[in-house]
């Protein structure tokens, strides 16, 4: 039981909204849909020397091969075809193109959203999270916070670890929502439970604060730690000062 008086906490607060410990304050930066969309494109095998039947694999996973051997325009070719016949994940892989300009495909970011919600409609969830990010930050589409909660609530109750850790950034916030202190320790939890470090952090400070859940110390401090140990700057930061690193 680490048992910090509420003065220690109260103090920390006062130093934060001074700007003096910046990472007592909650961790607000949305993650990008560029930080997902890398996803896409895995690289193959190095030492592949026999490449298997196109029977025997997914137009995709040719279409991916061809991607990654340099051969792009024919890449491009089959995933627009696949993704003109209705397929999630070719319809996902043209939003990416368009919204990087990638594969010789020039950068437009109305096509990036047209294919991404091609795909978010059909419920391939990093479409939806991408489309989410692109309605809250103005991105190629009218700027819509309503539509991006909409869209990170599909993706996130499909387990979408990001996406959670939006909403719970928004509940928290009163982003488009009006604020709640619980339903942003709900999304928070189930992206902490998932491993992401940013929600760990958040998750921490909502226990210390007692902000939308009973104050536990203890349980704040353990995921503090478990966001450290992952070498997230804020959460090691914030154990030094305690003395608990």
């Amino acid at each position: 039981m680490y048992g910090f008086n509420r003065e220690t906490v109260a103090r920390l607060g006062r130093l934060a909204a001074a700007g003096v410990l910046g990472f007592w304050a909650l961790v607000t930066a949305v993650p990008s849909q560029a930080a997902l969309s890398g996803s896409a494109f895995p690289e193959v095998q190095s030492g592949q020397d026999v490449r298997p039947e196109p029977s025997s694999i997914s137009a995709n996973q040719v279409a991916l091969s061809q991607f990654n051997t340099g051969q792009r325009n024919e890449a491009v070719r089959l995933w627009q075809s696949q993704a003109d016949s209705g397929d999630a994940a070719a319809q996902f892989t043209l939003g990416v193109l368009y919204n990087r300009g990638d594969g010789g495909v020039a950068r437009d970011l109305m096509q990036a959203v047209h294919w991404y919600r091609k795909a978010a409609e059909q419920g391939h969830a990093i479409a939806q999270y991408n489309l989410g990010v692109l309605y809250a930050t103005g991105t190629g589409v009218a700027r819509d916070q309503d539509a991006a909660i909409q869209w990170w609530r599909m993706a996130a109750l499909q387990g979408h670890a990001e996406a959670q850790f939006n909403l719970g950034l928004f509940y928290a916030e009163g982003n488009g929502v009006r604020p709640d202190p619980a339903e942003a320790v709900k999304w928070w939890g189930m992206a902490a439970n998932q491993g992401l470090a940013e929600a760990q952090f958040n998750l921490g400070l909502m226990y210390m604060k007692g902000e939308g859940i009973d104050e536990n110390q203890d349980e704040a401090v353990r995921l503090w730690r478990l966001s450290a140990s992952q070498g997230f700057t804020q959460a090691i930061a914030l154990l030094k000062v305690l003395s608990l690193d």
